[in-house]
């Protein structure tokens, strides 16, 4: 049951507006030579003077009165050289940082590790129980401060990002003799790899030196080594990842480290969740606002302000919702829906009238040992879950289908038997033809790559001879509330088959448009090794009043991606011109949705490749789109209560934002909300992040705020999952597309050409 919400939200951020004291500040201004110069500099006049690179060459500005001039004089306007201006309070954030005592992570970040007394979140999950036992383990707040030209307000600003920082004390020597297991387990070492730095945090020169394969004597043996494969177990230290850390307090602290972790997940979530992190920044802003104006240069001070939207008298910032979009279930648009998974119980599949394989042919792959369990589930799969309103139709009913005609192929091997699952698969496509394959995998198995992964051999034998595969862990199918994973399952089976299960309203426009998806994925052997960035590529088109998803899906080296993008962009304009039946006074727009900010000249590049695809049109509009959640920015909603648990449970969400809120940052960035309370596995969710839009400034079409809403309706637009994503589908797509393909050019006789054949109208990377 949802809990009671005012009619308006009242939007909150982790960012803490400054005004400066004075409109201009002086300084020195030098030419710009080279990096090595500036780097000379910095270090020169590091007590004296804040250095940049700023236009017009690099500015010296001095910290106190008598400081020696360096170069030109200059006076600074503070409003035109806001860049300079945020770097002079950066550098004045550091000095606070450190004169409180704090040591650095990185360096010229304030990013520092709280380890101060009655911070450490482990010491109150314990209450007394085995406290001796983990006194060396740790789990600490840590920060980071970073200055910002400017903020959901439009002011400048201190963004304040909140983290945790597992820590443990102990060596692996140590570890070991408390019975703690390490094989397998990555550690960390000072190699001296990693150059010091002054103020550096002590454990920040420790770095990853590979995974324990066995002990030997009083070393350890390294597997996934990127150096010396041996390290003294009294040098070495368990990576402190939170897994792990829970294996040592269970080892350490016995029958109590269940209650111990339970304890110490309602403690982190204290500090990660909205309601947490929206209280550390008051904290925080709180701590420096009562130390007064922050000196940030001769002359020049900042007065930090409440952060935005954090009281009713705190700067506000201006917001817009988008409403969640409209599903529709045939072409006429007389069948539509606001849900996805209701429509498709209603109305069945947007192309019932028309989908080609109404009693498709499955086979089901799955060792001998879980065959009863298998059977089971695909009973419910193809019949639905009786007496349940998720998934209770079943696959036949729910996409108007006239049967299945559904082959078991038990094997004998174990689920890590990549050789019996291959054995398997030629078994099944020996026996007759296929349209989808549904693949029985394990947990167990999730680590291997290349030929040694049952997962990647499966898909590569079963695609390589055009049949889509649906993977099935033996984990999801022992659940005993199977309707929802079955529902997407589904979705994702239809769509696999060649299936369009539904389709999105779009807005009627006069323009031509199209929505190329550029997402990547690093495709690594081990944690260690050099990854391999493989890009992939997704479109999609408007028609008839709808959203479309192309049939070009493709993917490419990073190296190689601006020569397959044309190639896509090809194949796409002239399919899509066709369709909807182009003609010369039209107008065109090409929106890039892109992983990583392009270069200016990248951008360039993409726009002449297109300029002869497009040149008989009347006019071709660009917008070149950064989707990141690479960032430290956090959306809350003061009014938000959470939705109610069952019984008497904690609410979820409890200030986090519902879904569509999308809040500008200055002229050409955007924050979006993707993640509402509904989305929350669990009361104990972190605060989800918003998406960061950003325009890039060769873009000819600039309205950030139709951008932003088309996002959003992307994110409903998924057949992987019944639910929408916090990614949209042009983004989530090419990433989907980038890592299957990726790791599936390890798996011996792959063949990728048989997608843009038997494949392509399956959406085969779901």
């Amino acid at each position: 049951m949802r809990g009671q919400r005012p009619v308006s939200p009242q939007l909150a951020f982790n960012f803490v507006p400054v005004t400066f004291s004075a409109e201009a500040f002086d300084g020195g201004l030098i030419d710009f030579e080279s990096p090595d110069q500036l780097n000379l500099l910095r270090a020169e006049l590091v007590d004296t003077h804040v250095v940049s690179r700023t236009r017009g060459g690099i500015a010296c500005v001095p910290l106190v009165a008598d400081a020696e001039l360096h170069g030109k004089p200059t006076t600074f306007v503070t409003r035109e050289y806001r860049r300079l201006t945020m770097r002079l309070v950066q550098q004045a954030l550091l000095r606070s940082v450190l004169e409180w005592g704090y040591t650095l992570r990185k360096p010229g970040r304030a990013n520092f590790v709280s380890r101060r007394e009655g911070k450490d979140l482990l010491t109150a999950a314990t209450q007394g129980r085995r406290a001796e036992a983990v006194r060396d383990l740790h789990v600490f707040p840590q920060y980071v401060l970073d200055s910002r030209v400017v903020g959901p307000s439009g002011a400048p600003g201190v963004i304040v990002g909140v983290k945790t920082r597992y820590e443990i004390d102990l060596t692996v020597e140590e570890l070991i003799g408390l019975g703690v297991s390490v094989r397998d387990c990555y550690v960390v070492s000072d190699d001296g790899t990693i150059e010091p730095f002054a103020h550096m945090d002590p454990t920040a020169t420790r770095r990853n030196v590979g995974a324990v394969d066995h002990v030997d004597g009083p070393d350890l043996v390294l597997r996934d080594a990127p150096g010396d494969p041996r390290v003294a177990a009294s040098r070495a230290w368990l990576e402190s990842r939170r897994d792990i850390f829970h294996t040592v307090i269970n080892t350490v602290a016995g029958a109590d480290g269940a209650q111990i972790i339970k304890e110490l997940e309602l403690a982190t979530f204290g500090l990660l969740g909205a309601f947490g992190r929206f209280e550390k920044t008051i904290e925080i802003a709180g701590n420096l606002a009562r130390r007064g104006p922050l000196e940030i240069a001769h002359g020049l001070s900042v007065t930090l302000e409440p952060p935005v939207g954090s009281t009713s008298t705190a700067r506000a910032a201006t917001w817009s919702r988008s409403e969640a979009p409209t599903f529709k279930f045939d072409q006429a648009g007389d069948k539509t829906h606001r849900s996805a998974d209701r429509g498709l119980d209603e109305y069945g599949p947007f192309d019932v009238e028309f989908f080609a394989k109404k009693k498709p042919r499955i086979a089901v792959v799955t060792p001998r040992a879980h065959k009863g369990i298998v059977e089971q589930f695909m009973t419910k799969f193809l019949h639905g879950v009786q007496g349940e309103r998720v998934y209770g139709q079943g696959f036949i009913r729910k996409y108007h289908l006239g049967g299945c005609d559904v082959r078991l192929q038990p094997f004998d091997g174990s689920p890590t038997d990549a050789g019996a699952y291959r054995k398997a698969c030629q078994a099944v496509l020996q026996a007759g033809e296929v349209d989808l394959a549904i693949v029985i995998t394990s947990e167990a198995q999730v680590h291997l790559t290349g030929d040694d992964s049952p997962y990647l051999v499966a898909k590569s034998t079963f695609m390589g001879q055009g049949v889509p595969v649906q993977e099935v862990r033996i984990e999801t199918a022992r659940q005993s509330k199977l309707g929802y994973p079955l529902d997407s399952i589904a979705l994702a089976c239809y769509a696999k088959l060649g299936g369009i299960p539904f389709v999105i309203a779009a807005p009627r426009a006069l323009t031509q448009e199209l929505v190329i998806g550029i997402g990547s994925s690093h495709v690594k052997a081990s944690r260690n090794t050099a990854p391999e960035r493989v890009v992939g590529i997704t479109t999609v088109f408007s028609a008839d009043g709808n959203y479309l998803l192309s049939n070009t899906s493709r993917e490419a080296d990073y190296e190689d991606y601006p020569g397959e993008l044309l190639r896509s962009l090809t194949e796409c304009i002239e399919d899509v011109k066709a369709r909807n039946a182009w003609q010369p006074g039209d107008e065109i727009r090409l929106v890039f949705h892109v992983f990583k900010p392009l270069k200016d000249a990248e951008a360039i590049a993409v726009k002449e490749l297109v300029e002869d695809l497009t040149s008989q049109y009347a006019k071709v509009e660009f917008a070149f789109v950064h989707v990141s959640t690479d960032h430290e920015w956090m959306m809350f909603d003061r009014a938000s209560s959470g939705i109610s648990g069952r019984g008497n449970g904690r609410a979820k969400g409890h200030y986090v934002p519902d879904r569509g809120y999308a809040v500008p940052i200055g002229t050409h960035e955007m924050l979006l909300a993707v993640s509402g309370p509904m989305d929350l596995k669990s009361a104990l969710h972190g605060a989800p992040k918003p998406l960061l839009l950003k325009l890039h400034r060769e873009s000819t079409f600039t309205d950030i705020e139709y951008l932003a809403r088309q996002a959003f309706r992307f994110t409903a637009m998924s057949w992987r999952r019944m639910y929408p994503s916090s990614a949209p589908v042009t983004i989530l797509y090419s990433e989907l597309i980038a890592d299957l393909l990726g790791h599936l050019r390890h798996v011996r006789n792959w063949n990728p050409d048989i997608l843009a054949t038997k494949l392509r109208s399956s959406r085969w990377f779901l």
